[in-house]
């Protein structure tokens, strides 16, 4: 049987969740929409309130993000009636930029060994 035609027999398929580890995991799905939600809507509370947090928590990830980096990735402006905002640094860019590759990098990666080992299901039958 061709490669393809296993590839359409599997109910199932690979997904790889990529996790940043410092003294504790600090970056990975959460984290990242976090930082796209600032990049996008220019606030931290707004980030927070549209992937449902709490505006504490958001902070709490922020800061323990820029901890085990060792480099702020959220610039914060205070405001005033109108409220403050907030955006990423051009650092917080990059490192967003680079962890987008790395993972999926790593994904074409576990695609591509996928049937390496998945394949042994129809050989040993």
């Amino acid at each position: 049987m061709s490669r393809d035609a296993i590839k359409q027999t599997y109910p199932f398929r690979e997904k790889i969740q990529v996790k940043l580890i410092g003294q504790e995991a600090f970056f990975g799905p959460g984290p990242r929409q976090l930082l796209h939600g600032i990049r996008s809507r220019g606030s931290v509370a707004g980030a927070c309130q549209a992937i449902g947090i709490s505006y504490s928590k958001g902070r709490g990830i922020i800061r323990r993000m820029e901890q085990e980096l060792g480099f702020e990735l959220v610039q914060r402006r205070q405001g005033g009636a109108g409220g403050g905002s907030a955006g990423l640094t051009p650092k917080g860019e990059i490192f967003l930029e680079i962890f987008a590759r790395y993972e999926d990098a790593v994904q074409n990666y576990a695609e591509n060994i996928f049937h390496d080992y998945f394949d042994e299901l129809e050989e040993r039958q």
